[in-house]
C-alpha cells in the first residue's frame, strides 16, 4: 500500500494565480507545507496543502480549514497568521500561511535537552499571551505540544514564540452566535481529540465541555518538558496506558530529575496539573504569572516583554503561620515578603536547617522540612500588587498543613514568631540570592568573529611547550576563586581530601553555583578515595569562564562537551549561545584542569552548530560538528591546533542546505580520514539513514557521500537511523548505531570494508519493503528492548561497542566484537541502573567506559572478559547526554569530560583520573 501524503506540487506551480512554489519545507501525515513567493508583491509564505487521501473526509477538510478561521478571529503576534485559503485544482485545500524561520520547541528540545528558567519563563509567557488572545475570542486550541510551538526572532532578534496549528481548535462558543452543525459533529460528546502525553482528564474522558482551561493543562505539561527533559506521561506503552496515567498516576517529582528546581515550582506544578479543573490555574495570565515567581525568573529574560501586574518582593504579602507543639497554638505574621527578608539577614548565621529523613511533610512546608511553616496564598480572586494579591505558593494547596488556633501564651507567641521570622528570612533570602543577584564566575569569550586577516593566518603566538601549572585567564575578583584554584591544584596531586576544606571554604565565601557544584563533586570522589576503588580523581575542572569575569553576566546553558589530550594538554570543546548564535567554543587546560586563556570561538561561520567533537590526530585536533541552518548547513570538520585554536578553514563534508541535525561521527585511517551522519537524504524519503563520505588526510572530501542504509518503513511512523559512532580497525570501517522502528530503539553494528566505502547501497526495488544495508550488520542488543546511545571504539585486537536501554528496562550494556566480524562474540549488561555509556581505548589498547549511575559518574575499565570494578568520582543531575572520555599521557590517565547543572543552567565539567 502506498504510504499517505506522497503527491507533491512541482516547483514553479502557480496557486490561485499569485503564490508561485518555490521549495518543499516539509510534510507530516496530515498535510505538506511549501515555500511560496506572492508573484504580485513579492512577500514569502507558507502554502500547507491537506494530503490527497484525507479530502474525502468532510470532518478533517473541516477541521484544516478551522485553522484559518480560528487565526482569523484571534489575530497575536504570538500565533501563527493565516493570510488566505483555497482549493487546487484536484480539490485539495490549502492555506497561505505566515513564513517563519526558525524550529519547533521540540526541535530546540532536541539539541538542548533541558532549557535553562528564563527561556522557558520567556517561551511560556508569550504562549500564554497568544492562547490569552485566543481564549479571549472562545476558542480553545486543544492540540497544544512543543511541535506546534515555533521559536523564531521579532525585528530586534529578539526571542519569538508562536502558535502553529489551529486545526483541532473548538469554538466553545459559537462565533455568529447560532448553531453550527459541522461544529456540533466534531466536538460531540465522547469525541477525543489531541496528542495523548498532553490532553487533560476532560479531553481524556472525551467531555464535550472541554474549555480553555484544556490548555493550561498541556502547557503544564510542556513546562515540565522544557525543564526535566522528559514528559509528564511515559508514553511507550501506547495510548491506552497513557490515558490511564494521566486518570490516575501521581504527578511525577520535578526535583527528581532536576534537583536545582526550587519546591515552588513543585506546587506550581501540582496545581496547574490539578485533575479538579476548579483547582488548576484559570488564565493564562495567572499561570504564566505564577511561573514566573515559582521559578524566581523576570518574565522580560531573553527578550521576553516584561508581564503586566506582575508583582513585586514589595508587592507579595506574606502569612506566615507557626504552631508552637507545646502550647497548640498558631502564630500569624503578614507582612511583604522583601520586609521579611530584610529583617532577617542578621539573623542567617545563627539559624539551622534542618529535614526531617521523609522530607517535607506536605506540599506547602518549606524546604527546610519544618512542619510548622508554610507560606499561605491570597484570599481567592485578589490581583496581583494589591492587597492579598498573587502569592508564589496557592493557598488550597497549603491550607491542609495549618492547625487551628487555640490560646496560649502571647510571649511565647512573639517568641516564636520572631524566631520563625528569622527562619523563614534565612531560606527565603538564600533562595532569592541564587535568582536575583548577578553571579560572578569566568572571562568572557575571547572571540567576537575574526577578521579575514587573523583567519588566514590562525597562527597562535607565543605558544608553550608544555602544560601551564596556573591558569592565565582572568578569573574575576569573587572571594573564592583563590580558594577554588588552590583546591583544584590539590586535586591534581591527588590529595583530594586536602582539597576538600579548601572547596568547602570557597563555597561559604559566597554560595556561588561553581564552588557548590565543585564541592558536590568533590564529595562524591571522596566515598572512594584511599578505598578499593581502582581509580582516584586527579583533576577537576569548570572550563568556561565568560561568566565570572564580572558581575552582572548571565551565564547560558552550555551543551554536550568534548574532550582530548594533546601534546600541550587537554582541550576542551562545547557549544552555547553567549555571543548570540549557537557556537562551539574550545579552550586548553592546565594540569589542574583550570582554563589557560579565554574561550574561542572554533565555528564563527556557523549559524546553530551542535555536537562538537574533538579527536586528536598527531599534534593537531580535529574538530566534527553540525551547523542545523543556514546557508552552510550540513557536516562540518575542521583543523584546530594543539591549543585549540582554529588550524585551518571549515569544510564541509557534507552540504545539506534543508538543515537538520545529522549527529556526525569521525575516524581517522591509515590514508586519511571517515565521517559518518544522519539524514533523510532528500525531503521525500520515507526513512532517515545513514551516510558515509571520505576525506584525506588534509581533510579534503574524497567522491561523494555514500548511503549506508535504506531502511524500509514498516507502519506510519518515519523509520530512523540515528546516532552513528565510527571506528576503523585495519581494513574495516566500524559503526555503531541505533535503528528507531517504532516502538523499538535496537542497536546495531555495521562491520565495511575500506575497499567497499565507496559504494552506495542499491535502491530498493518498487513496492519492496525490505533494510538495505552496507557491509555485513548484526544486532547488539539481542533482547530488542528501546535502547540509545550507542558507541564504539576499537583498539588492536578488539572493538569494545556500548549503550543503554531506555526506561523501563535501563541498564548499561557493553559488547566484545573481534574487528573480522560484525557479530558480538560477548554482550552483557554490566550495571542495572547506568544510562549514555561512552568508551575509549588508549595507544596500549586498554579500553575505558564512563557512564552515569543514578546522580554518580562512574567509570571501569573494559577487556575481553568483562567490565572490572567501578570507581564514581562525581555528580550529575537530570538525564544529561553522553559523557566524553579520552586517554591521557599516562598509563591509565583518562580525561572526562560531560555536563551537569549548575544553579539551574547546564554546565560543563571535566574531570581527570587515575586508574591502576
Amino acid at each position: 500500500m502506498a504510504l499517505p501524503n506522497k503527491a507533491k506540487i512541482p516547483v514553479g506551480t502557480l496557486l490561485a494565480g499569485k503564490h508561485r512554489i518555490t521549495r518543499e519545507i516539509g510534510r507530516g501525515g496530515m498535510a505538506a507545507v511549501y515555500e511560496a513567493e506572492n508573484v504580485d508583491i513579492g512577500k514569502r509564505v507558507a502554502i500547507k496543502v491537506l494530503a490527497q487521501e484525507l479530502t474525502t473526509s468532510a470532518v478533517v477538510v473541516e477541521r484544516f480549514l478551522r485553522e484559518a478561521r480560528a487565526a482569523a478571529a484571534i489575530r497575536s503576534p504570538y500565533i501563527c497568521d493565516v493570510y488566505d485559503s483555497g482549493r487546487l485544482e484536484d480539490g485539495r485545500p490549502f492555506l497561505v500561511l505566515e513564513l517563519l524561520e526558525g524550529e519547533s520547541l521540540y526541535e530546540r528540545m532536541t539539541v538542548v535537552r533541558n532549557l535553562d528558567l528564563e527561556t522557558t519563563v520567556a517561551v511560556v509567557m508569550q504562549v500564554c499571551r497568544g492562547l490569552s488572545k485566543a481564549h479571549a475570542a472562545s476558542i480553545v486550541h486543544r492540540d497544544l505540544k512543543p511541535e506546534n510551538i515555533f521559536l523564531t526572532h521579532d525585528e530586534e532578534n529578539r526571542l519569538l514564540a508562536k502558535i502553529l496549528d489551529f486545526g483541532l481548535a473548538k469554538f466553545y462558543a459559537p462565533m455568529d452566535g447560532g448553531g453550527d452543525n459541522k461544529q456540533a459533529r466534531l466536538t460531540r460528546e465522547g469525541a477525543v481529540f489531541g496528542t495523548p502525553a498532553y490532553m487533560s482528564p476532560e479531553q481524556v474522558r472525551g467531555q464535550g465541555a472541554v474549555d480553555h482551561r484544556a490548555d493550561l493543562w498541556a502547557l503544564g505539561c510542556i513546562t515540565y518538558e522544557c525543564l526535566t527533559g522528559r514528559t509528564v506521561w511515559q508514553t511507550d506503552q501506547g495510548v491506552a496506558m497513557t490515558f490511564a496515567q494521566i486518570a490516575n498516576a501521581p504527578l511525577p517529582r520535578p526535583a527528581e530529575f532536576r534537583p536545582d528546581l526550587p519546591q515552588s515550582f513543585t506546587l506550581w506544578f501540582d496545581r496547574a496539573l490539578n485533575r479538579s479543573i476548579e483547582k488548576r490555574y484559570q488564565t493564562a495570565k495567572e499561570f504564566a504569572d505564577e511561573l514566573a515567581i515559582a521559578l524566581g525568573v523576570s518574565p522580560s529574560g531573553r527578550g521576553a516583554e516584561a508581564a503586566v501586574g506582575t508583582p513585586s518582593l514589595d508587592d507579595i504579602p506574606v502569612e506566615l503561620h507557626a504552631r508552637e507543639e507545646s502550647q497548640d497554638s498558631v502564630v500569624t505574621i503578614s507582612a511583604p515578603l522583601s520586609a521579611l527578608i530584610q529583617q532577617s539577614q542578621a539573623s542567617m548565621p545563627a539559624l539551622e536547617r534542618r529535614v526531617p529523613p521523609d522530607g517535607p511533610s506536605s506540599p506547602g512546608a518549606l524546604p527546610s522540612g519544618n512542619p510548622g511553616l508554610a507560606f499561605v496564598g491570597p484570599p481567592a480572586g485578589a490581583a496581583p500588587g494589591q492587597p492579598g494579591g498573587a502569592m508564589p505558593l496557592p493557598r488550597s494547596e497549603i491550607e491542609t498543613t495549618l492547625s487551628p488556633r487555640r490560646r496560649g501564651s502571647s510571649v511565647g507567641r512573639v517568641v516564636l514568631a520572631l524566631f520563625v521570622l528569622g527562619l523563614l528570612g534565612g531560606a527565603a533570602y538564600l533562595g532569592y540570592q541564587e535568582f536575583a543577584q548577578p553571579q560572578a564566575a569566568l572571562p568572557p569569550s575571547a572571540s567576537s568573529k575574526p577578521s579575514a586577516a587573523s583567519m588566514a593566518s590562525a597562527t597562535p603566538t607565543a605558544e608553550p611547550s608544555v602544560v601551564r601549572d596556573t591558569p592565565s585567564a582572568p578569573m574575576g575578583d569573587a572571594p573564592w576563586i583563590p580558594l577554588l584554584s588552590s583546591a583544584q591544584e590539590e586535586i591534581a596531586k591527588g590529595n583530594v581530601k586536602e582539597a576538600f576544606p579548601m572547596m568547602k571554604e570557597a563555597f561559604d565565601k559566597g554560595a556561588h553555583g561553581v564552588p557548590r557544584t565543585m564541592l558536590e563533586h568533590l564529595q562524591v570522589a571522596m566515598r572512594d578515595a584511599g578505598g578499593k576503588a581502582p581509580c582516584g580523581l586527579t583533576g577537576l575542572g569548570r572550563p568556561r569562564t565568560y561568566d565570572l569575569v564580572s558581575r552582572g553576566v548571565r551565564a547560558v546553558p552550555g551543551s554536550r562537551p568534548s574532550i582530548a589530550v594533546g601534546p600541550r594538554g587537554a582541550v576542551m570543546a562545547w557549544t552555547d549561545a553567549h555571543e548570540g548564535s549557537e557556537h562551539a567554543y574550545a579552550v586548553s587546560l592546565d594540569s589542574a584542569l583550570r582554563p589557560t586563556s579565554a574561550a574561542v570561538d572554533v565555528t564563527p561561520e556557523g549559524y546553530a552548530v551542535g555536537r562538537p567533537d574533538l579527536k586528536r590526530v598527531g599534534d593537531r585536533f580535529v574538530l566534527t560538528y553540525w551547523d542545523a541552518k543556514g546557508p552552510e548547513a550540513g557536516v562540518h570538520v575542521r583543523w584546530l591546533d594543539a591549543n585549540g585554536r582554529i588550524a585551518g578553514p571549515a569544510v564541509a563534508a557534507a552540504s545539506i542546505p534543508r538543515g537538520g541535525n545529522f549527529w556526525p561521527s569521525l575516524a581517522a585511517s591509515p590514508e586519511g580520514f571517515f565521517v559518518v551522519w544522519s539524514d533523510e537524504g532528500d525531503a521525500n524519503s520515507d526513512s532517515e539513514d545513514l551516510f558515509l563520505r571520505r576525506l584525506s588526510p588534509a581533510l579534503e572530501p574524497v567522491g561523494q557521500p555514500v548511503r549506508l542504509t535504506d531502511v524500509a518503513p514498516a507502519g506510519p511512523v518515519k523509520p530512523r537511523a540515528r546516532f552513528p559512532s565510527i571506528a576503523v580497525h585495519g581494513d574495516a570501517i566500524h559503526i555503531v548505531f541505533r535503528l528507531e522502528r517504532e516502538p523499538l530503539h535496537t542497536i546495531h553494528h555495521m562491520r565495511l570494508p575500506i575497499a567497499d566505502a565507496g559504494k552506495s547501497v542499491e535502491p530498493a526495488a518498487r513496492g519492496e519493503r525490505v533494510d538495505r544495508m552496507a557491509g555485513e550488520v548484526a544486532l547488539a542488543n539481542t533482547e530488542k528492548s528501546r535502547s540509545d546511545g550507542p558507541g564504539i571504539s576499537c583498539s588492536a585486537d578488539a572493538c569494545y561497542l556500548v549503550w543503554h536501554g531506555d526506561p523501563p528496562i535501563g541498564g548499561a550494556s557493553a559488547a566484545y566484537v573481534d574487528p573480522a566480524a560484525a557479530q558480538p562474540l560477548w554482550r552483557k549488561k554490566f550495571v542495572k541502573v547506568g544510562m549514555h555509556p561512552a568508551v575509549s581505548v588508549d595507544a596500549e589498547g586498554r579500553a575505558q567506559i564512563v557512564w552515569f549511575e543514578g546522580s554518580r559518574v562512574a567509570t571501569a575499565a573494559l577487556t575481553r572478559d568483562g567490565v572490572g570494578p567501578a570507581t564514581r568520582f562525581a555528580r550529575v543531575s537530570g538525564d544529561q547526554p553522553m559523557p566524553s572520555i579520552a586517554p591521557g599521557t599516562k598509563p591509565g590517565e583518562w580525561y572526562i569530560a560531560w555536563l551537569d547543572y549548575e544553579a539551574g543552567h547546564l554546565e560543563p565539567y571535566a574531570a581527570r583520573v587515575q586508574c591502576r
